[in-house]
């Protein structure tokens, strides 16, 4: 699914010679920036990948000829058409035949024009090669493959609508919603079609991502006197409700399972051969609909291998995909004089994304709850046991972590009736909270210190989590430390651990050569002790009983 070649576009409205792009096509594509920085250049540029329509390269910028450039690694079977074997001679050098020659530009970087029709030209390649083989370099090009060739483009714009409509011959809706009733009509009415494409299957995947504000038990269509037709739902209780009455959120949504469910049908197409472009289709959509239905996008991209490049200002976006292994981040920034565009592959361009989005605190309220962590080596355990127990949970989709900070817990309340200049009261940043607290006692029997009590007893036994040992990492247990100590760190020692001690104290005790300082690299090294945890690790003091009491609480907050 990963296309690994990076593809540029220059000289094209605001993009100018050095151009910007993907460095390379991953499932799920999110184009993210403010307004008129060229967001939408990147999505005429994927639609060009597809049906090289000229009138995308007569678009230039200053003059120039827009241009796409790109840049591919060469496979043996490329290599072979164009350096058979058999064939030797031609001023090629070398013993044996032109396949020989040719095999030392395997997984070399290749670099060619794309143009109009298909048409690609040679630009450079990541290699040396002799005069006579020019001709042969130049004809790699010809039997590249270029990105998502022989896809099929599906488009919707930013600005959209669902109306009312006469009856037409045209069956497939356009990208700004136009023909969407009457894709819907023909569907129910004519007996060419089957109907339960649409009083079925799109109802149930309507109400799978509409649920549970609203359910619909039925969709139809009508034709008032005018001969317009006008769609209807009815709900649970049999009211019948016209959609021209309904927000746009609903047309939205519909319009999206019209391409991806309908057209595939339509058009007689499997869906894997479907590359879907969706512009802002956060708009108008309460930050609880958005999630379900980025999370649906998800899932279809999984279960149909169809790629989906989608534009968007909002943060939720980077809630539902921003952990996602198969989604990238490409941030597109306008200076006035030019566009660039960025892959966001770690956490240092988070911050300018942000800022860009306009995101503040108060933007915690959209996620469905938060589990409040002292710091980030927490977060790397919490997310690896929830991992195991419940995969189906997903971080900055079902649930966030944020940070406390140890000493500032007393600085924290739980309580809406406590508050003063001095206080910050989480739960008015978001009502779904879970607090993991370390106990920090020398033994398991030691008292609570009264800021913790405080806490526990304003939040509720429920939401709350006090580590049985002394810290989070006493739920480690030795097999898997003396795994992380055998494969990180080449150290075959026996581990020994104490519930009431900590892990770095542990370390020096069990064998004082071991000179790892587990709390001065605290989050890195959580990381790597990660990847050692399964499911038989779990059993340690109390560990699954939290485990499943936070894993119902985020169910909840999901419901």
């Amino acid at each position: 699914m990963i296309i690994e070649q990076k593809i540029t576009l220059k000289n094209y409205k605001c993009f100018d010679k050095d151009g910007g792009g993907f460095e390379k096509i991953l499932p799920i594509n999110l184009i993210i920036g403010k307004n008129n920085s060229g967001k939408s250049s990147l999505i005429e540029l994927v639609r060009f990948l597809i049906d090289k329509n000229s009138e995308f390269i007569s678009v230039g910028r200053n003059s120039l000829i827009p241009e796409v450039i790109i840049e591919h690694k060469l496979t043996q079977s490329e290599i072979s058409k164009v350096f058979p074997s058999g064939r030797s001679g031609g001023g090629i050098p070398g013993p044996g035949d032109h396949r020989n020659y040719g095999m030392q530009f395997l997984d070399k970087k290749y670099t060619y024009r794309l143009g109009v029709n298909g048409n690609k030209n040679f630009v450079n390649i990541d290699a040396e090669y002799v005069s006579h083989a020019q001709k042969y370099i130049e004809t790699l090009a010809s039997v590249i493959a270029e990105p998502l060739y022989n896809k099929t483009f599906c488009y919707i714009t930013a600005e959209r609508d669902v109306l009312k409509e006469t009856s037409n011959e045209n069956i497939l809706p356009t990208p700004n919603g136009s023909g969407a009733t009457n894709t819907i009509q023909q569907i129910i009415n004519r007996t060419n079609r089957d109907s339960k494409l649409i009083e079925q299957e799109l109802l149930n995947e309507l109400n799978r991502i509409i649920n549970p504000e609203i359910k619909f038990t039925r969709i139809l269509v009508q034709q008032e006197e005018s001969n317009y037709w006008e769609v209807f739902f009815e709900d649970t209780i049999g009211s019948r409700i016209a959609l021209s009455k309904m927000g746009s959120g609903i047309k939205t949504v519909l319009l999206v399972l019209l391409n991806l469910i309908v057209r595939p049908v339509i058009e007689n197409k499997n869906r894997n051969s479907y590359v879907f472009a969706f512009e802002e289709l956060e708009n108008n959509l309460h930050p609880s609909l958005q999630r379900r239905l980025y999370n649906y996008i998800r899932d279809y991209s999984e279960n149909h291998s169809a790629y989906f490049f989608l534009t968007t200002h909002s943060s939720v976006v980077i809630d539902a995909f921003g952990t996602y292994k198969n989604s990238q981040l490409i941030h597109v920034v306008n200076n006035i004089e030019k566009s660039v565009s960025n892959t966001i592959l770690a956490q240092n361009g988070t911050k300018q994304i942000l800022d860009d989005l306009g995101i503040k605190a108060s933007d915690i309220l959209q996620s469905n709850g938060v589990i409040w962590v002292e710091g980030p080596s927490d977060r790397n355990y919490i997310n690896k046991w929830l991992k195991l127990m419940a995969p189906e949970l997903i971080e900055g989709l079902h649930y966030s972590i944020m940070f406390y900070g140890g000493r500032l817990l007393s600085n924290l309340t739980f309580d809406f009736e406590w508050f003063n200049k001095e206080v910050i009261p989480l739960l008015k940043i978001n009502r779904n909270a879970f607090v993991v607290l370390d106990r920090d006692g020398k033994t398991m029997n030691a008292k609570i210190n009264d800021t913790k009590s405080r806490i526990t007893s304003e939040i509720g036994d429920q939401n709350s989590w006090i580590t049985k040992g002394r810290e989070i990492e006493n739920y480690l247990s030795d097999k898997v430390i003396k795994a992380w100590l055998s494969s990180k760190h080449g150290k075959s020692n026996e581990f020994i651990g104490d519930k009431n001690t900590k892990l770095e104290d542990s370390l020096v005790q069990t064998d004082n050569k071991i000179k790892i300082k587990y709390n001065l690299s605290k989050t890195a090294y959580s990381a790597e002790i990660a990847e050692f945890i399964d499911e038989a690790s779990l059993d340690v003091l109390d560990l699954k009983s939290n485990l499943q009491n936070l894993k119902s609480q985020i169910i909840k907050w999901n419901q």
